[in-house]
């Protein structure tokens, strides 16, 4: 019995492990090198949260953390939004946001939105998890997008949930535990930063 619930769970992962929630989109790398320099990230319409502004300051987080991009604080959108008469929900379109972009001095705009993952584990609520989310980054320039990242719905399979999964061999940790730990807006917001750097980082090697 061991030996097949052993061959289950390696046959369930092996499946599993090529599947990725985050998908990124651009037709011209140079645009993004040239532009991605100074970002606004506004805050994100998530349906069925209250929580798009903690996700969008994530996301900045991450940019910040790397070196690599300036941010604007999140205090200077939210006044810019107010004098506009704006929503500070991020239920505002793409020619809104690249106009309050200008006025921040941004040479990117990033705008997004999304659904809350309505996630259980032993019967309690997690909060805090996005089941799908959509991000635009806008050039402030001329309105052109960039890039587009998606987030599929399901769970996300990189090197640190494969070592818990396999490890414990699902007695630990099970699949639900899988979805809800790669659904948290913080671990989402280090995936889509970390593929937009990449993109960044090829085009630094030309």
């Amino acid at each position: 019995m061991k030996i097949a619930r052993l061959l289950v769970v390696v046959t369930t992962v092996s499946s599993l492990f090529a599947c990725s929630t985050i998908d990124i989109a651009y037709t011209n790398k140079q645009s993004i090198q040239k532009r991605m320099k100074r970002v606004a990230v506004f805050p994100f319409d998530i349906k069925g949260a209250g929580w798009g502004d903690e996700f969008a300051d994530a996301i900045s987080h991450q940019f910040f953390k790397s070196g690599k991009v300036t941010t604007i604080e999140r205090e200077a959108i939210q006044k810019i939004l107010q004098e506009q008469q704006l929503s500070a929900s991020g239920l505002i379109d793409d020619k809104q946001a690249v106009k309050i972009g200008k006025l921040l001095g941004a040479d990117v705009i990033i705008i997004g939105r999304g659904s809350a993952l309505q996630a259980y584990r032993n019967n309690r609520y997690e909060p805090n998890c996005i089941d799908t989310f959509t991000l635009k980054a806008l050039n402030t320039e001329n309105g052109e997008i960039l890039l587009t990242v998606r987030k599929e719905p399901g769970r996300a399979w990189d090197w640190r949930y494969r070592a818990k999964f396999c490890c414990g061999l699902t007695l630990i940790w099970n699949l639900n535990d899988i979805l809800i730990e790669s659904s948290q807006y913080d671990d989402i917001a280090k995936q889509v930063v970390r593929q937009i750097l990449g993109i960044l980082q090829e085009e630094n090697k030309k």
